[in-house]
């Protein structure tokens, strides 16, 4: 793992006003990783839950200046649907990886100068989400029949000034 904060619904705690900068990462399984709906051995996903003084709070982190190289996934952040991910900021990062970004469950994500080349799937992908800005996102590695960018249930969205070179294949 790289950049890697986690909790779940059973340890309560909170993340706040943290920052990561300046790292390079070869061959990691996850690039970064912020999920406060991280699953122990026996329990199942489910849907929405009652707020409670076990429920983990994540807010204001900020995640930047990083290479990712040969990753599983790129980015992946999971907040709860009851208690969002709320304020992450991702900028300057390259990544390569198998899988790209995924983001679910989050308010004020903001992705500034992002570019990730995945091997299959959209290149970003966020779902219920709100408040989400997206500018200067990028990929060099677009996947046939795939969008760059998918967005689920994301009110609020915005999305500017994107860029994606597509190269030939072999032979073209």
């Amino acid at each position: 793992m790289g950049v890697r904060i986690k909790s779940s619904r059973t340890r309560g705690g909170g993340v706040e006003n943290v920052r990561f900068d300046n790292w390079v990462m070869d061959g990691v399984g996850q690039g970064i990783d912020v999920t406060n709906y991280y699953l122990m051995e026996g329990e199942v996903r489910g849907g929405e839950a009652p707020v409670s003084p076990r429920t983990p709070v994540f807010r204001n982190i900020a995640i930047g200046n990083m290479t990712i190289r040969g990753a599983r996934v790129a980015i992946d952040i999971e907040g709860l649907p009851e208690m969002p991910i709320d304020g992450l900021r991702l900028y300057n990062i390259v990544a390569s990886a198998k899988a790209g970004m995924k983001a679910y469950n989050t308010v004020g994500l903001a992705v500034h100068d992002v570019e990730v080349d995945a091997e299959s799937g959209p290149a970003f992908l966020v779902r219920d989400s709100k408040e989400l800005e997206l500018d200067r996102v990028s990929t060099r590695q677009a996947s046939a029949g795939t969008p760059v960018v998918r967005l689920d249930r994301c009110a609020g969205a915005v999305v500017r000034a994107g860029r994606i070179s597509l190269s030939a294949g072999p032979g073209e």
